[in-house]
């Protein structure tokens, strides 16, 4: 009863004192703002299925700004029309401390769910291009991978394992050259490890396996050297090379095909020329001269050598500018000791597969072929970097690591993927935490005017605390009521801030904030809402709301009835 009391008083000190509907006609503004919405995103719907045939390049550019105008136009209308909500109901100081409060949270969900998505999308991205777990040897060469093979496949929760060898090597183009990572492994069992298999984009990886698939020509079928003939104006025309099958037969000749003078409008009479091909032999027609260049045979392409396969991806191949098919030349430091000192190795190979990862530092950098084919290149007789391992739940990995040492014994050095990548997730963690504290300095900033509202709200309501104690309020009963006004405020704001945020959250998972994937590697923004950094916001915008009562709450506790009433 006492408790019911004073959340009344509270509630009649926090409303405004004006008579009621005063400001309805303020709903207005959110109705026109709603009315916009509705228009703009009516406007990007026509844009984007009715009249997207019929649009200049100009208008049809305007897409994308018209997309983030809907964002913003949302954005504005909830903003406005909670704060209008507010001024109806409450004091004008009241309502910006409660609005501060509800910015504050509400932007701090949102960035720090975004920021929660980054960090899920490039660890979805890392686990897909490496493995869970990696068992090396850093002390000795790792000769016997295939008994250790044996042992990990009895350890419970590993999942699958690939051998690999990695090495750093010059990988060389006609136009250009590039320093990648190169990695050796079992095109069989890799898509069992990784993604590898699921981001090629282009080619195949059992080309790795079988690179005699590879010796057809990057353009085509193979090709032939046109023949000369003469021209219009007397002269030589030569058309490069053409497809050795698409020769014209001898009696497919047309008049499109015939040769003829022009030169003072005499043709040649009675001699209509026809090519045919015999065995690989151009024979001319009667009724012109023995030409030994017309009449030489074409030279066809002698069939490619074959030549081990390689995966690059996607942005390795737009630097070096090659496709599936084509050849390059992979040089390795560690070669040969001549006269003058190290020679580099040199060895070419053709690209079997390019795949895409959705990580630049991956696509630019790595480049895979088969183990057996990487052992040879390197000089290395049965030797791998490591085994791969992956695993049935990727978040417990500290049991396995365990069991692998016991089973695998000394030598062995075992890694998951938190430890390989440590340095990244912990620059992401703090990073966050930098975030957090700097978005927590807009609830700090709330929480001074909750503070300067109390004391206005003691200043002014002190004659009526004064009438209270006469009546027989205590000092606590006091000190609870002003408690409960920031406990109110703090309260409205930072619900309605929480639930904003995730409101906008689900906008960007559901409808998706395009990105110029030039620029971040994604095409939309990523949002993770964790339940673990909800309630965190939750539980500091409530405290740092709590410590800003106290101060005004004691002020008016301490407040004598005589003082106050004089």
């Amino acid at each position: 009863m006492k408790l019911s009391f004073e959340l009344l008083v509270a509630a009649r000190y926090l409303r405004a004192d004006r008579p009621h509907g005063a400001l309805d006609h303020l709903r207005w503004a959110t109705l026109g703002l709603l009315i916009l919405t509705v228009a703009v995103f009516a406007g990007d719907q026509l844009v984007e299925y009715l009249l997207r045939d019929h649009l200049s390049e100009t208008l049809w550019n305007l897409r994308g700004p018209l997309r983030a105008a809907k964002y913003f136009t949302v954005l504005v209308t909830l903003l406005v029309g909670f704060f209008i909500e507010l001024i109806r109901r409450l004091t004008i100081f009241t309502t910006i401390s409660t609005f501060g409060l509800f910015l504050g949270t509400g932007a701090l969900v949102t960035v720090l769910s975004v920021m929660s998505g980054f960090e899920q999308d490039l660890k979805t991205k890392i686990l897909g291009t490496h493995a869970h777990m990696v068992v090396t040897t850093p002390d000795r060469s790792f000769t016997d991978y295939r008994d250790a093979l044996s042992k990990m496949a009895k350890v419970r929760g590993v999942q699958a394992a690939s051998p690999y060898l990695s090495s750093e090597v010059m990988i060389a183009s006609q136009s250009n050259l590039a320093g990648v990572i190169i990695k050796g492994i079992d095109p069989d069992t890799v898509g069992n490890v990784t993604e590898l298999v699921k981001n090629t984009e282009a080619g195949s990886l059992s080309h790795l396996l079988h690179p005699e698939l590879l010796v057809k020509p990057a353009g085509g079928s193979a090709t032939a050297v046109i023949p000369k003939s003469a021209s219009v104006d007397g002269g030589a025309e030569d058309g490069g090379t053409v497809d050795a099958g698409a020769l014209p037969l001898a009696n497919q000749a047309s008049p499109a095909s015939s040769l003829g003078s022009t030169d003072g409008g005499a043709g040649v009479a009675g001699a209509a020329t026809a090519a045919s091909v015999d065995g690989g032999a151009v024979a001319a027609g009667s009724g012109a001269d023995f030409d030994p260049v017309a009449n030489k045979k074409p030279k066809i392409q002698p069939p490619r050598k074959v030549l081990p396969g390689l995966a690059i991806g996607r942005e390795l191949a737009r630097n070096l500018r090659v496709f599936v098919g084509e050849d390059v030349s992979l040089v390795s430091p560690m070669g040969d000791v001549g006269p003058t000192g190290p020679i580099p190795k040199s060895k070419p190979h053709r690209i079997a597969a390019i795949f895409f990862s959705g990580m630049y530092e991956y696509d630019s950098k790595y480049a895979y072929m088969n183990l057996p084919a990487a052992q040879k290149f390197l000089g290395l007789d049965d030797e791998v970097t490591g085994v791969e391992l992956k695993l049935q739940n990727p978040e417990e990995t500290e049991s396995v690591m365990a069991e692998l040492r016991a089973q695998l014994g000394p030598g062995f050095l075992v890694q998951d993927w938190k430890e390989l990548n440590r340095s990244l997730f912990a620059a992401l963690k703090l990073e966050k935490i930098a975030m957090f504290i700097a978005l927590c300095f807009i609830i700090l900033v709330a929480a001074f005017s909750i503070v300067s509202n109390g004391i206005m709200l003691v200043m002014e309501k002190g004659k009526e605390v004064a009438i209270l104690k006469s009546m027989g309020a205590s000092d606590r009963a006091v000190l609870r009521i002003f408690v409960l006004l920031g406990a109110y405020m703090g309260t409205v704001g930072t619900t309605a801030g929480v639930l904003t945020g995730v409101f906008t959250c689900w906008v960007f998972d559901r409808y998706g904030l395009p990105l110029d994937t030039d620029v971040y590697y994604i095409t939309k923004l990523p949002v993770k809402v964790s339940p673990a950094e909800l309630s965190l916001v939750l539980l500091a915008s409530l405290v740092l709301t709590l410590l800003a009562t106290l101060y005004p709450a004691w002020q008016a506790a301490r407040l004598r009835p005589v003082e106050a009433l004089r």
